[in-house]
């Protein structure tokens, strides 16, 4: 049994062992110039994956760019200068002088591709080979495993981290794939672009065209030898592709008893196995060779990509080769024997039966029987060719092709000054750092859309996955485009702080702008320099961030005072009430809210009109970044029963720790929902702790509870409050789910002549009168009046 002479243990030390030439050429990387047009490619599996096609089409289209490919030996040099390339070897001195002249610099699995010493400078494209269903990078323990102790481990976690932040572009398949490259690289989104895989353009035009199809079968039975002479032209082509363990044994090897079956399997249903390791690793199949069962290793075939056309059937456990082949629309079998193990060492992004559609083999005679019925039933063999398109959908944004012309575009751009990637008026909106579209920069949008239909409407995100408002542009976080557009725009329209995203991009107000911090609420906690124990570096920080802004939005008098105090800030404060709290103060019929407002509301979330509605919408805490949920909201909707749907609405800073309750069929999880107000509106009960939320569900006169178990805690030992919140809550303070329910059954039983409810109404109304006195529907046109007579707007 052979098995591959690299795994992650040893590349990382080889990392390690390094750092004194990575910051020797570092230096060098200063004082030597990058040709625009000085090209290099490379790629760990040799001449290919998505890296052949994107020079291919540089060289049609570009005839003055100066292609180098970087090779590991003459064989790769071979094929290298059949396509025109300039071979240089990767390793040595002409690779890094070629690597340090380069303008553009193009790998398909790491810096490594290239010569890793002479990047720095450079515009680095990193396409990468595949897209990612096991867990990469810093995502996955085994991929940055060394031996010693935790001061090595951090050193090498930080060099991950520097030769990510060395990468201008990474390219994705799709949304999906996007969202995994961005959390294993720890990169910006902008970093990270939906293009395509360049890798796929060949087998999209094989999707396409049945001769080019055809083709690719025949090249691919030639690859065989002699071997090809035995595959008939009506016989069915199995492709069994196993990924890579690190170096360990491939646990999928069969058996002699197997072997048996799988060869008499192959001879019933006419059928040939070409087993195609990865080439990284390689598990001892040659005994199973024979009539039908044929090897098909790098030697032979450096990328088998280009000829998946040519293959009826994939079998595969967890390598990426499955979504590529997905895009044929044919058959996938996913076999996985040691699913379990490989899960809890390398890991998935998602449970492999979620990939493959709910059918994970674990046997060799289960894969048999698998084949048999794909070959036998046809209603089998359709539903596997739906699920095979269900998988492409997923992975491919553009299963049309054109992927390297779209990456050629995109490293164009990443070359034009950034003063030239916006033009005209524009004003720039985000949301709590870009996680969403909403709060008072929403409200805003609208009004200035409104008023000043001319000006271009950028707005801050995060994901593809968001929407911004019609007519709203939006630009990826991290991006060259945002950068330009900060850079660019008269106004900022911003509710926390400018942050420069993980590449550290520090904001710098310029002559001419003017920045509006709206913020996110009433303050109940303090904030900013408020806070207990703030030290030095962190009150430098708050002074340094609210000198970029040229004015601040308040809500009432209370957050005026508490901005001046928090933040330091001595700019002017607009005190006109939320924007975004206008739709809550027009859905008003005096004390009640309109019927037709509650069911849109309700119809948002996915709600019955007639459901009794709970909302729980609790803070962050500073002492970890979990999802709160001291009320246990799946334990809460059982004791309420079936009458009562809950609807839980957790902080933005709590989203990436998990959703709220799992399965239940009664627990709506409402926190990416883009307008809390949906939630407010639809909502007969509000559960709280100490979020700003009660300041807006006042406005809707929501009854409200206040499920508050470490009140003492928190107002003494973590945040404190900047009012006495005990005495002024317009609400009951409870600290058991029991109290809770009590409350809610009251409610649906009494409504408002509920005990409690009645309670506490005189709190409830002196509370309006305190922090909602100028909510009346119409902040937002009293700010964008106020921004246009400043000159921010016009």
């Amino acid at each position: 049994m052979s098995t591959a002479g690299f795994s992650f243990a040893s590349g990382n030390l080889a990392k390690l062992l390094a750092l004194p030439k990575y910051l020797l050429s570092l230096l060098v990387s200063w004082v030597v110039p990058r040709g625009r047009q000085r090209w290099v490619f490379g790629s760990g599996i040799g001449v290919g994956e998505g890296a052949l096609p994107l020079a291919r089409a540089l060289r049609d289209s570009d005839p003055a760019a100066r292609i180098v490919w970087l090779v590991a030996d003459e064989a790769e040099a071979d094929l290298a200068r059949a396509e025109g390339f300039l071979a240089v070897p990767r390793i040595g001195w002409a690779g890094y002088w070629h690597t340090l002249r380069a303008g553009t610099i193009v790998v398909t699995h790491g810096l490594g591709d290239a010569n890793r010493f002479g990047v720095t400078g450079a515009t680095v494209v990193q396409l990468w080979h595949g897209a990612p269903l096991k867990r990469l990078h810093l995502d996955s323990p085994v991929t940055t495993a060394v031996r010693g102790p935790a001061i090595v481990r951090a050193l090498l976690r930080r060099m991950y981290l520097a030769g990510a932040r060395e990468v201008d572009l990474f390219v994705a398949g799709s949304v999906l794939a996007a969202e995994r490259l961005r959390s294993a690289f720890r990169v910006d989104p902008g970093k990270v672009r939906v293009l395509g895989d360049p890798r796929d353009d060949e087998l999209a035009r094989q999707a396409r065209d049945p001769k080019a199809a055809a083709d690719a079968r025949a090249r691919l039975v030639t690859a065989l030898g002699d071997a090809g002479s035995a595959v008939g032209d009506n016989e069915t082509i199995v492709l069994y592709a196993p990924t890579w363990r690190d170096g360990e044994p491939d646990p999928a090897v069969p058996e002699a008893a197997e072997i048996a079956t799988i060869r008499r399997t192959l001879a019933d249903i006419g059928a040939h196995l070409i087993i195609r390791s990865h080439p990284l690793g390689s598990g001892a199949y040659e005994p199973l060779t024979g009539e039908r069962v044929h090897l098909l290793g790098a030697d032979r075939v450096r990328d088998i990509t280009p000829l998946l056309g040519g293959v009826d059937i994939v079998v595969t456990d967890y390598s990426s080769l499955a979504i590529d082949f997905s895009l044929m629309g044919r058959p996938i079998v996913w076999f996985a024997p040691d699913l379990e193990r490989y899960t809890a060492s390398r890991g998935l992004y998602e449970p492999l039966e979620v990939t493959s559609a709910g059918r994970v083999d674990r046997s060799w005679a289960d894969v048999t029987r698998r084949l048999s019925e794909l070959r036998g039933n046809p209603l089998a063999h359709r539903a596997a060719q739906s699920e095979a398109r269900v998988l492409a959908a997923r992975f491919h944004a553009h299963p049309e092709g054109g992927a390297a012309q779209r990456v050629l575009a995109e490293i164009t751009a990443l070359r034009t000054p950034l003063r030239e990637l916006v033009t005209g008026e524009s004003v720039f909106f985000e949301s709590f750092y870009g996680r969403q579209v909403s709060c008072n920069p929403l409200a805003l949008d609208r009004e200035i859309a409104a008023r000043f239909p001319a000006l271009t409407r950028y707005w801050s995100v995060t994901s593809e996955r968001q929407q911004v408002p019609e007519g709203g542009v939006a630009l990826l976080v991290g991006g060259r485009e945002w950068l330009a557009a900060r850079r660019t725009a008269r106004l900022l329209v911003v509710n926390d702080w400018l942050h420069g995203g993980l590449g550290g991009n520090r904001f710098r107000r310029r002559r001419g702008q003017t920045v509006l911090q709206t913020w996110h609420g009433t303050m109940l906690k303090h904030l900013a320099l408020g806070r207990p124990r703030v030290s030095l570096r962190t009150r430098l920080a708050i002074r340094r961030e609210s000198s970029r802004w040229s004015l601040m939005l308040s809500q009432n008098p209370h957050s005026t005072e508490q901005f001046r105090a928090s933040y330091a800030f001595r700019g002017e404060i607009l005190e006109t009430g939320y924007p975004r709290d206008d739709r809550l103060a027009k859905a008003m019929l005096g004390s009640e809210r309109n019927p037709i407002a509650v069911r849109s509301a309700r119809a948002a979330l996915g709600i019955a009109p007639n459901a009794r509605v709970l909302a729980y919408a609790p803070t962050w805490r500073d002492g970890g970044l979990t999802l709160v949920d001291e009320l246990d909201v799946r334990a809460l909707a059982e004791e309420l029963g079936d009458d009562w749907t809950i609807v839980a609405r957790g902080h933005t800073r709590t989203h990436a720790f998990g959703r709220y309750g799992g399965a239940s069929a009664r627990v709506i999880d409402a926190s990416q929902h883009p307008d809390v107000n949906d939630v407010i509106l639809a909502a007969d009960l509000l559960v709280t702790d100490y979020s700003s939320i009660m300041f807006d569900a006042s406005i809707a006169q929501l009854p409200m509870l206040f499920f508050v178990p470490d009140l003492a805690a928190y107002r003494d030992r973590e945040r404190g409050f900047t009012f006495d919140f005990e005495r002024a809550a317009p609400g009951p303070l409870l600290s058991r789910r029991a109290e809770v329910v009590a409350c809610a059954q009251q409610l649906a039983e009494f409504a408002s002549d509920a005990a409690w409810v009645r309670s506490a109404e005189p709190a409830a109304a002196a509370w309006r009168a305190r922090f909602n006195p100028h909510d009346d529907g119409g902040a937002s046109a009293r700010v964008v009046t106020a921004l246009a007579e400043r000159g921010a707007l016009g």
